[in-house]
């Protein structure tokens, strides 16, 4: 589908079509000290022109039984080079295809928040049935340490259907390789309406963590 939120945590260099719109919807669910905890993110997102997107999501936080929002966000995203207006078909049928996309991201604090800004240089390529990202990531909060860093993403997926398909991520921060989280998963495509993904991340460092539990969803609207 003609979105590009292909992984969980790894930026893909699709843009969606011009006019286009979609449904976004995420949850990771996990165990924390013993205590249920959830995070939800509803967003929208809308293709400006075939290179430029908008899209606009809530973060909402639930901890020992107490829901709160914690931030909305406005992002952008630029496709530099890699789009391609023909259908999947013929997509696959490309021999190669490559793309490099810039994303922009403001975060409104909420509930004691600080507000923080991202930016993102997106790669990526694909090859027949497979699948490769990887995202370098700038990330700055505007808390009283001004505390900021560097991250990076990469993701891989392979198509085994029409309508599934199989990945794995790896995301982290430069300064603390050590405690890396891989995240396989799977994806499932309806067509061009809906893509369902579920998955489950791990620290590297310590595989005895209780693992996030992870559910998105995209639901093209036109």
């Amino acid at each position: 589908a003609h979105h590009g939120k292909n992984y969980f945590v790894t930026g893909s260099f699709e843009t969606p079509r011009a006019g286009s719109w979609h449904a976004l919807f995420a949850a990771d669910f996990r165990n924390r000290f013993g205590t249920q905890a959830y995070e939800i993110e509803p967003g929208v997102l809308y293709g400006i022109t075939d290179r430029l997107d908008v899209e606009l999501h809530a973060h909402g936080v639930s901890d020992d039984g107490a829901f709160h929002a914690e931030a909305i966000a406005v992002e952008s995203r630029f496709s530099l080079f890699g789009q391609s207006s023909g259908s999947d078909r013929e997509i696959k049928e490309e021999h190669t295809r490559r793309g490099m996309a810039l994303l922009l991201e403001f975060e409104k604090g909420l509930s004691n928040q600080p507000d923080a800004y991202e930016a993102r240089a997106i790669f990526g390529t694909e090859r027949g049935d497979c699948q490769l990202a990887g995202n370098l990531i700038w990330q700055q909060a505007f808390d009283e340490e001004r505390s900021h860093g560097i991250r990076y993403a990469l993701g891989v997926k392979r198509t085994l259907s029409a309508s599934l398909d199989i990945g794995v991520e790896l995301d982290g921060a430069f300064d603390r390789l050590s405690a890396a989280r891989f995240t396989p998963g799977m994806f499932v495509s309806a067509g061009e309406q809906l893509d369902l993904k579920v998955g489950a991340s791990l620290r590297m460092g310590s595989l005895s963590d209780d693992p996030i539990i992870r559910l998105a969803l995209v639901y093209g609207l036109n």
